[in-house]
């Protein structure tokens, strides 16, 4: 399949933004996984659905808000696809402290907020965006699993899709069992055609295991965060990325990125950098 970036979001510790990522992706700015995170941005939230939005819902707006702003282009045309692992994290552990209550008690506004597609639906409604929205979650997965599906629909419908891949880690005592090592989002705006703001050009496609060797970071910092959360599976796509812009864009410089995805098979994307001007193959 082959779909164009145009645009794309990045929170980490230490990171609020694309610009930022790639300084921290390049070495020219050292990463501590334990860095603190940037405030989110939930401009685009009505000041209600701001006090009712949690944590995770916060991060996800505001990775949303990245790719659109960056890709200028109307929040009301693109599908949507947001990945998580396990959604809204610290509402997940307090339904699970209610039940383990006496009385048993849940606020529904909880229960709103514990759905998998809760992120989706807050950014949806705040934009008035009535196009397609999936979410999606496969464990380690997710990231993978997140840009395929976003992929295979920019083919098959011929749309913008905003994908959205985002995790935050639980609070205890939930975080014993499914650590998530630190809040990671990233986000891209992909396009069927080239548009005057396409960054990159990517072919993905699937291919048995073991005839692939999965990418990994090179820095140790890095890494940790690559295993430690599932939505950081991606961070070699990213380094890909900051590498071909950081260097400067040379036509025809394909780097090609491989991700896990389910056995036997991986994820290949090959990226290919456009030079602003050139022509559109």
């Amino acid at each position: 399949m082959n779909i164009y970036l145009d645009s794309i979001g990045v929170i980490a510790p230490g990171m609020a933004n694309w610009s930022e990522a790639i300084k921290t992706l390049t070495g020219v700015q050292a990463f501590a996984i334990h860095a603190p995170l940037p405030d989110f941005n939930v401009a685009d939230l009505p000041a209600t659905e701001r006090r009712r939005a949690g944590k995770s819902v916060k991060l996800a707006v505001d990775l949303a808000a990245q790719a659109m702003a960056s890709a200028f282009i109307d929040p009301t045309l693109p599908a949507a696809v947001f990945a998580s692992t396990s959604g809204d994290t610290e509402v997940l552990t307090d339904i699970c402290a209610a039940l383990a209550t006496d009385d048993r008690l849940i606020s529904p506004m909880r229960f709103h907020n514990s759905v998998h597609n809760a992120a989706s639906g807050y950014w949806t409604i705040a934009q008035q965006n009535r196009q397609p929205a999936t979410a999606v979650a496969l464990h380690n997965l997710t990231a993978s699993a997140g840009l395929l599906e976003a992929a295979a629909q920019v083919v098959a419908e011929n749309v913008p899709v905003l994908l959205v891949i985002y995790d935050m880690p639980f609070p205890p005592p939930l975080d014993a069992a499914e650590p998530i090592a630190a809040v990671f989002g990233m986000s891209f705006l992909l396009q069927p055609a080239r548009t005057p703001h396409s960054m990159a050009q990517l072919s993905i496609s699937l291919s048995m295991a073991e005839s692939q060797t999965v990418n990994v970071m090179d820095n140790p910092e890095l890494e940790a965060l690559r295993i430690g959360v599932a939505a950081a599976r991606g961070l070699p796509l990213l380094a890909a990325l900051a590498s071909v812009f950081s260097s400067g864009l040379v036509s025809g410089n394909v780097q090609t990125v491989v991700l896990e995805y389910v056995s036997p098979q991986v994820l290949i994307i090959a990226v290919q950098p456009i030079i602003s001007g050139e022509p559109n193959t």
